[in-house]
């Protein structure tokens, strides 16, 4: 029943997706930013459902602000059903944007939320940034988990931590390097030799297996 709801909502707005581009001035095709602006204009407008379907699609993209306005949607209730779960997994991935604000309001929706749901929700996480590393070549993805089991996740996991800080580096993000080596000095030496094998594994089977990066 899940999976037959959820594909109704995305046919829902793939659908509504479909209508709001007529609306454009007969234009055919939008860039991002001027989508964007589009979804700006709908909730200016008043047209809260219009604008939220813009917005939702642009945060599957990645866009920060989307995912910002998103958070704020879902947790008011404005465009769409008011739903704290969907809130939190968006403002947790606004937070890891650098988006203090969104920080800031995880600690309101923790005590809206069961703590299993609040838990659940907070695994969900790790795994879209693991995609987004490993099928859509996003190294940044692989900071942010980092970041994530280092200062954000309910379950700090310094191990987790140093592990994809390492596959960062190793995928070009330097600035992670010292924060890196500041979460490995709390992880005991016996364990960082095996971690590093792991990261080394994770690093070695992007680059040189994954199709995306041989054929971008």
């Amino acid at each position: 029943m899940t999976k037959l709801i959820t594909i109704f909502i995305c046919f829902l707005v793939s659908f509504s997706l479909e209508a709001i581009d007529h609306q454009m001035d007969g234009e055919t095709e939008l860039s991002d930013t001027n989508f964007y602006k589009s979804g700006v204009s709908f909730y200016e407008n008043g047209e809260f459902d219009k604008s939220f379907i813009v917005f939702f699609n642009l945060a599957e993209k990645g866009d920060k602000d989307s995912i910002f306005n998103l958070s704020n949607m879902y947790f008011e209730g404005i465009g769409t059903i008011q739903d704290y779960s969907k809130a939190l997994k968006y403002t947790w991935l606004c937070s890891l944007n650098g988006n203090k604000k969104c920080l800031q309001k995880v600690n309101l929706l923790e005590k809206k939320l069961e703590e299993k749901e609040f838990i659940d929700i907070s695994k969900e996480i790790p795994e879209i940034l693991e995609n987004e590393f490993i099928n859509e070549n996003n190294n940044i993805s692989a900071f942010k988990l980092g970041y994530w089991y280092e200062k954000v996740s309910p379950e700090i996991d310094f191990e987790k931590s140093y592990l994809w800080y390492s596959v960062s580096v190793s995928a070009g993000v330097y600035k992670a390097m010292k924060i890196r080596d500041r979460v490995g000095g709390l992880i005991e030496k016996n364990k960082i030799t095996e971690i590093q094998k792991e990261a080394r594994n994770i690093y070695t089977k992007d680059k040189y297996f994954n199709v995306k990066k041989e054929n971008p």
